[in-house]
């Protein structure tokens, strides 16, 4: 999250309880650009959820890590947002297993699900999305010269799949103890064999390439999908957030406020939010 956005995670937070059969057993650990320093806002989340188990943490210790074992352009060309939840238990040693959620979601389906999937000896389960596919992104010639030359053990001991469907980062479960260890190492070597780093503004397939063939498929239904109408949004257990949302400016020391393009976000809007986190 670039910009703090107080609404975007009250939405979030509540489509998560009100869709939980324990609420009471949900924990949130928000990575925010102030994190714990941030008293105020945490305050304002707690006067809203005021029984919620409910964290504020610098993002900063998070992207650090990253900073350090990257240029300033592959760290330009990497989306933080997808390498972030596999550096956080790193942070936060406590974490076992958990579910990561990109903060613009609407979580329509049971958690409960998602924390009782058998993970088996795999870290990762994600949804995919089919209308993104491998060969979109990466040439599978120069796929498979890389599989030829290449002997990194994060590099397929099989053909890849041209078409493969790719994996959706925005929301993962994870279990921590299965993890690899050279994860981000991985990330970082398919971006630079990539030379990712000089196609800034295109979506890097390195983490999807650092995963393949190593996570286990969600169902469909956990896939993120727009809510664009009533169908959509009744078969989904999580949709893009609709509402409007604070972005950052190009300078990085303002912020503009983009309007809305749905009416779901207010289904899931607590009341007394614009009383406390501002129209």
């Amino acid at each position: 999250m670039e910009c703090l956005d107080l609404k975007v995670l009250a939405v979030l937070a509540n489509s998560t309880l009100s869709s939980s059969r324990f609420p009471d057993l949900v924990h949130f650990h928000f990575f925010t650009p102030q994190g714990d320093k941030d008293k105020v806002s945490f305050y304002k989340l707690k006067v809203l959820f005021p029984h919620s188990n409910l964290e504020l943490h610098g993002q900063e210790e998070v992207t650090k890590i990253i900073r350090r074992a990257t240029s300033e352009a592959e760290y330009e060309s990497l989306n933080i947002e997808e390498i972030a939840p596999f550096i956080i238990p790193s942070v936060y040693q406590s974490l076992r297993k958990f579910i990561y959620v990109s903060p613009n979601l609407i979580l329509k389906g049971r958690v409960e699900e998602l924390t009782g999937f058998d993970l088996s000896t795999h870290a990762v389960a994600a949804a995919e999305d089919c209308s993104k596919r491998l060969n979109s992104y990466v040439n599978p010639d120069v796929l498979d010269a890389i599989q030829r030359s290449a002997s990194k053990p994060w590099v397929s001991v099989t053909r890849y799949v041209k078409d493969a469907c790719m994996p959706d980062l925005s929301l993962l479960l994870i279990d921590v103890r299965n993890l690899e260890k050279e994860l981000l190492e991985a990330v970082l070597w398919w971006s630079k064999v990539l030379n990712w780093s000089d196609r800034r503004g295109k979506e890097n397939p390195a983490v999807a390439l650092a995963l393949y063939n190593s996570y286990l498929k969600l169902s469909d239904s956990w896939l993120v999908k727009e809510p664009a109408s009533l169908e959509i949004i009744e078969k989904s257990m999580v949709v893009h957030y609709d509402g409007p949302k604070i972005v950052c400016s190009e300078f990085g020391n303002d912020t503009i406020e983009r309007p809305s393009h749905g009416n779901l976000w207010i289904k899931y809007l607590p009341s007394m939010s614009n009383q406390i986190l501002g129209s």
